[in-house]
C-alpha cells in the first residue's frame, strides 16, 4: 500500500475519537459500535456480538430505561479530551439464546490524541476501545461485564475502501447534518466471557461511527456475510406511521406496517479480497407480519445493468435499545431500534453475471436494524 493511501486510512480512524462538537446541536447523539460474527461451521453465524457506547444531547436523557444526563453543548473541550455522560450495552447471541452482557451509564472521556473511548459505568462495569498498538489500522477493546472481562482486537487487510475505515457519510446544512465511519468488512478475534463460558472467537465483523445532528429518524439496516466473506449491505430511511410509535408493538396488518415511504435507498453487493461492489440503485425491505413473534423482512434489490437480488431475513433474535428525551414539559421523544438477527432464507438473484443461491454462496447470517419513532 503506498504511504499516503495509509495516511489517508489512518486519517479517518482519527475521526474515530471526535464526535466533531462544532457541528453539534440540540439534536446531537453519536454511536460507536462493533458488530461480530464468529466464525462457526456453516461459515459466519449464526451467533452474533454487539458492543455499542451512546450518548444523546438533552439535560436528561433514558437509555433503555437508565437515566442519565445528555450531552452538553457547553461542555469544556482541551488538549483533545471530551468529557461527557455515555451508556454502554453488549449483547451475545446464538442459535438459541439471546443474552444482555452489559448495560451500564455512566462518565466517558475521549481522547483525540492517543486514541481511545472509555466510559465507566456502576461496579466498574464499561467499556474501552483503543487504537491498536500493533495494527497499523485496527482497534483493541475491553469489556467489563457482569460475567467478566473480554477483549478482543479488529484489523484491516487495506486493500480495499471495505476493508478499512472510511467516511460513508458527510452531509452539513445550516439546519444540521451526518457524518459516518463506517468500516464495513472487519477482521476480529478476542477473548470472550459468554453465559456459557469463556471462550476464544475470532471472524469478520463491521465498526461503525455515527454524528446524526439532526433528530434520529427512522431506518431499515443491513449488514450479512456469506462464508466466503462476501458482504451485503443496504440502508433505507424512511417515514411511516410508526413515526408515532412506542415501545415493541406493531400494526394490526402488513397494509399499515408496510405503509411507508422511503426517502432514499442503498445497497451494496461486496464481494470477498479487494473485488468491486455491485451497487444497487432500488431497493426495499418490507416487514411482513404473521410469521413468528417477530416481523420476517422480503428484501429486493436490483440496478439498470440487470443486477438483482431476493432473500427472506428471518429473525432468530432480538436486541432493543430505545431512547427517550423529555420535551415540553410532561411529553417525551421516542426512538425505538430493533436489531434483528436473522438467516437469510429463499435467496435468488443473480449479481456481476454469476448466479446467487444458497447452493452457491452459503447459508448467509445478517443483522437488520428496524427503527422507529422520532428522537426530537
Amino acid at each position: 500500500m503506498a504511504q499516503q493511501d495509509l495516511a489517508a486510512h489512518q486519517s479517518v480512524l482519527d475521526l474515530v475519537w471526535n464526535q466533531l462538537p462544532e457541528r453539534q446541536n440540540g439534536s446531537s447523539s453519536t454511536w460507536w459500535f462493533f458488530l461480530l460474527f464468529p466464525e462457526g461451521p456453516e461459515g459466519y453465524g449464526p451467533r452474533q456480538l454487539m458492543f455499542t457506547i451512546a450518548a444523546r444531547a438533552g439535560r436528561r436523557i433514558r437509555i433503555n430505561d437508565v437515566w442519565l444526563p445528555g450531552l452538553d453543548r457547553r461542555r469544556p473541550l482541551a488538549e483533545g479530551l471530551d468529557r461527557f455522560d455515555a451508556m454502554s450495552v453488549g449483547w451475545y447471541a446464538d442459535d438459541q439464546s439471546h443474552e444482555y452482557l452489559l448495560r451500564a451509564a455512566g462518565p466517558a472521556v475521549m481522547d483525540a490524541r492517543d486514541g481511545f473511548l472509555r466510559c465507566d459505568g456502576p461496579d466498574e462495569h464499561g467499556m474501552e476501545f483503543r487504537r491498536s498498538a500493533t495494527e497499523p489500522v485496527g482497534l483493541a477493546a475491553t469489556i467489563c461485564a457482569p460475567g467478566g472481562e473480554s477483549t478482543f482486537e479488529t484489523w484491516g487487510a487495506l486493500d480495499s475502501p471495505t476493508s478499512s475505515p472510511v467516511i460513508s457519510m458527510d452531509i452539513t446544512t445550516p439546519f444540521g447534518g451526518t457524518h459516518y465511519i463506517a468500516w464495513r468488512r472487519l477482521n476480529f478475534r478476542g477473548r470472550f466471557q459468554l453465559p456459557t463460558g469463556p471462550e476464544t472467537l475470532q471472524g469478520v465483523g463491521f465498526f461503525q461511527r455515527v454524528c446524526l445532528n439532526i433528530p434520529v429518524f427512522p431506518w431499515k439496516w443491513i449488514w450479512a456475510v456469506f462464508p466466503d466473506q462476501t458482504l451485503f449491505t443496504a440502508y433505507v430511511p424512511y417515514l411511516g406511521l410508526n413515526l408515532f410509535r412506542k415501545g415493541y408493538r406493531f400494526f394490526r396488518n402488513n397494509r399499515l406496517e408496510q405503509a411507508t415511504l422511503s426517502i432514499a435507498q442503498s445497497a451494496m453487493w461486496i464481494p470477498p479480497g479487494a473485488g468491486e461492489p455491485v451497487r444497487f440503485n432500488r431497493m426495499a425491505a418490507t416487514p411482513v407480519l404473521g410469521r413468528g413473534p417477530h416481523p420476517h423482512f422480503q428484501i429486493e434489490a436490483r440496478n439498470d445493468a440487470g443486477d438483482h437480488l431476493s432473500f427472506l431475513a428471518a429473525p432468530y433474535g432480538l436486541s432493543r435499545f430505545y431512547i427517550d428525551r423529555p420535551i415540553l414539559g410532561r411529553l417525551e421523544s421516542h426512538w425505538n431500534y430493533n436489531e434483528y438477527l436473522f438467516r437469510m432464507e429463499a435467496l435468488d438473484g443473480r449479481v456481476a453475471g454469476h448466479p446467487v443461491t444458497r447452493q452457491t454462496h452459503g447459508q448467509a447470517y445478517g443483522s437488520l436494524e428496524y427503527t422507529y419513532g422520532v428522537g426530537l
